[in-house]
């Protein structure tokens, strides 16, 4: 078990997943000719997206003054001083990642990249492994017993 004062990791994984989502998901479109654009050229895509995007970052938002309340760092590569279980995280363990795979899907809808869309399964996977699981190793060491408690009553992700 890591230490309870190391870092969940090295690198701030989620910022660098997201760029690579969104410029690997441009990168195919552009390969691609846009042969899938079918599948973000509906009525309303733009919209939606905006939307998506928009109440994504609300949650950030919310998430932020629930660490700030707390007095802990919401970044990802560094440790935790408090376990923060109200706000947002009352209904998922990870309202932030979700938050990040909204963003990403709302700005393949928004800006008509079918590829950003289609790869925002593999930003969760990515997300789950580099980002998730240390910082659920890391709270574990931190917190023991109340974090267990936590993720036994606390799904997540929804």
């Amino acid at each position: 078990m890591p230490s309870p004062d190391a870092p969940p990791a090295r690198a701030p994984w989620p910022p660098i997943l997201i760029a690579l989502t969104i410029l690997a998901g441009l990168a195919f479109d552009r390969a691609s000719g846009g042969a899938l654009v079918g599948l973000v050229a509906f009525p309303g895509a733009r919209l939606l997206g905006g939307v998506i995007i928009a109440l994504a970052l609300a949650n950030d938002i919310w998430c932020a003054q629930a660490f700030a309340r707390h007095k802990t760092t919401i970044l990802p590569h560094r440790a935790a001083a408090h376990l923060v279980t109200d706000g947002p995280f009352r209904w998922s363990r990870n309202p932030i990642y979700i938050s990040h795979i909204a963003v990403v899907l709302g700005v393949g809808l928004l800006i008509g990249s079918p590829f950003t869309v289609l790869l925002t399964p593999l930003l969760a996977f990515g997300l789950q492994k580099l980002a998730v699981e240390p910082e659920e190793r890391h709270l574990a060491a931190k917190f023991g017993n109340d974090y267990q408690a936590y993720r036994a009553r606390t799904r997540r992700w929804l």
